[in-house]
C-alpha cells in the first residue's frame, strides 16, 4: 500500500534528522546544522528548541565565526535517554544499561547452560531491574528493553510477532518472550536476532556510522549475520535476512547429512558447544569463550586446526556476501575475542586473492567490530534508542502497525518524556 504523509510526520522526521546530525558531527552550531540538513536556520532553531526542552541535546561552548554574536555549540545529552539490552544465548545472558551517547553505564553477565524459558525469564527481569536500580533510575525512566536471541526468528501464528528459535534454544517452542517481558516489566520490548542487533549497534555507535551498506558477520554460540542497507537494518521478508549460518556447506560432509539428521550447513562448523566438547575430549579445559583465548595464546593445535577449517568456510561466505550484496564493507564481530576474530580475518585475507575470480577489480573493506564481546548486548540496547531517534523513512508513513513495530524494533514516533 502506498501511503502519504502530513506536517506532523514531517516534523517528527526532521527532529530525528537534526538529532542525528548532532550525534554524528557534533559539536555543531545551529548554522552548521542548517548547512548539513539543508533546512532553514529558523526551522533548525525551532527543532533545536524542542530537542533542548526534551533534554536530548545540550548547549556547550560558544565560538566566534567572524562578525556577529558568537554561536553556541550543541551536543548530544548523554543523560537524555537510557535503554536496556539483554543478550540471550544458550550459554550466557548479558545485560547492559546504556545512555543516549552509547556509553555502557551498568553491566551484568551470567554464564549458564540452556536454561528453561521460565528460568531465563526470571533472570532477565531480575537483571533488568538491577541494572536500572544501580543507576538510580526507575523502569519508567528507561526508553525500553532490547532483547537479542539467536536466529532465525519464527513468526507467531497470527503473524504479528516473533518467537525465539527452538533450534538454538531447545525447549523454547512457541515462547512469546517479548510479550512475557512486556507484561512483567511494563515497558516497550524490542525482540531481534542478535546478529542484526549487533549490526544496528555498529551502525549507531561504531565504525558503521559512516557506512551506507555493510554486512556484519556475528560469532556467538554459532554463526549469524546482519545486513545494513542505505543506513538502515534490513530484515527481509520474514525478518531473517543475513542468516548465513544456515547456508549448506560444500566443503566436507563430516557433520550431519546422514539419514534422519540435518544436512550439513556452515554454522555447524562454528558451533561453540561442539568445539568445547572436542577440546575437552582431547584433554583441554574449555567451557567458556575466555578459555579459547587462553588456548590460542598456548597455540593449542586443536583450536588452531578449528580456526583453519572455520576460515576456509568463512572465506566462501565472505565471497558470497561480496558477490550477491556488493556491500561497502564487511564487519567481523560478536562474542569471540578480538584476538580470535582477528586471527580468522587474517586467514580469510590470505585465501581471498586465490579464491576471488579474476577480473573483479576490488572488494569491500573489512573491519573488526568496535564493541568487543558485548556486541550483541550493545546492539539490542541500541534498539529502543534507535526506534525513537533514527531518521528512518517509515517515520513519514501515516499508517504503521504499532504493535508489530515494537515487537521487532522498528521506529515509533518520538515522544515527550
Amino acid at each position: 500500500m502506498l501511503t502519504g504523509t502530513n506536517l506532523v510526520y514531517t516534523k517528527q522526521y526532521n527532529l530525528r534528522i537534526v538529532h542525528e546530525v548532532i550525534r554524528l558531527y557534533g559539536p555543531l552550531s545551529r548554522a552548521d546544522i542548517a548547512r548539513h540538513t539543508e533546512l532553514s536556520v529558523q526551522t533548525v532553531s525551532n527543532l533545536v528548541k524542542e530537542l533542548l526542552d526534551l533534554r536530548l541535546v545540550q548547549e556547550g561552548g560558544r565560538r566566534s565565526e567572524g562578525r556577529g554574536a558568537p554561536s553556541t555549540d550543541l551536543t548530544i545529552n548523554p543523560d537524555g535517554a537510557y535503554a536496556l539490552g539483554l543478550d540471550l544465548d544458550r550459554d550466557h545472558l548479558t545485560g547492559i544499561l546504556v545512555d543516549l551517547a552509547g556509553q555502557v553505564r551498568q553491566r551484568i553477565h551470567v554464564d549458564f547452560d540452556s536454561p528453561s524459558p521460565e528460568q531465563a525469564l526470571d533472570m532477565m527481569c531480575d537483571i533488568a531491574k538491577s541494572l536500572v536500580e544501580r543507576q538510580g533510575l526507575g523502569l519508567d525512566q528507561v526508553a525500553g528493553l532490547g532483547v537479542g536471541v539467536p536466529g532465525p526468528m519464527h513468526h507467531t501464528e497470527d503473524g504479528k510477532g516473533y518467537l525465539v528459535n527452538p533450534i538454538a534454544l531447545p525447549g523454547w517452542q512457541k515462547i512469546p518472550l517479548a510479550d512475557w517481558l512486556r507484561d512483567r516489566l511494563g515497558m516497550p520490548v524490542y525482540l531481534e536476532n542478535n546478529a542484526t542487533a549487533a549490526a544496528v549497534g555498529e551502525r549507531w555507535y561504531g565504525a558503521g556510522r559512516q557506512l551506507g551498506t555493510f554486512f556484519y558477520i556475528y560469532f556467538g554460540s554459532g554463526l549469524g549475520g546482519g545486513l545494513v542497507m542505505n543506513g538502515q537494518p534490513y530484515g527481509g521478508f520474514t525478518g531473517n535476512a543475513g542468516e548465513i549460518g544456515y547456508l549448506p556447506t560444500i566443503l566436507g560432509r563430516g557433520i550431519g547429512g546422514s539419514a534422519g539428521e540435518e544436512p550439513p550447513y556452515v554454522g555447524q562448523r562454528f558451533n561453540m558447544p561442539r568445539l568445547y566438547a572436542r577440546l575437552r575430549e582431547e584433554g583441554s579445559d574449555a567451557h567458556l569463550l575466555e578459555d579459547l583465548d587462553r588456548l590460542l595464546a598456548e597455540e593449542n593445535p586443536t583450536l588452531l586446526e578449528w580456526m583453519d577449517d572455520a576460515s576456509d568456510h568463512l572465506t566462501g561466505l565472505v565471497l558470497a556476501i561480496e558477490y550477491v550484496l556488493d556491500p561497502e564493507a564487511i564487519c567481523f564481530g560478536g562474542r569471540l575475542s578480538d584476538r580470535i576474530v582477528g586471527g580468522l580475518m587474517e586467514r580469510v585475507a590470505r585465501q581471498l586473492p586465490e579464491r576471488r575470480i579474476t577480473g573483479k577489480a576490488s572488494g569491500p573493506k573489512y573491519f573488526l567490530a568496535t564493541a568487543g564481546v558485548d556486541a550483541g548486548a550493545l546492539g539490542v540496547a541500541t534498539l529502543p534508542i534507535y526506534a525513537v531517534f533514527a531518521p528512518e523513512h517509515t517515520v513519514l508513513l501515516k499508517q504503521r502497525r504499532e504493535q508489530g513495530n515494537i515487537e521487532r524494533g522498528l521506529p515509533r514516533p518520538i515522544a515527550s518524556r
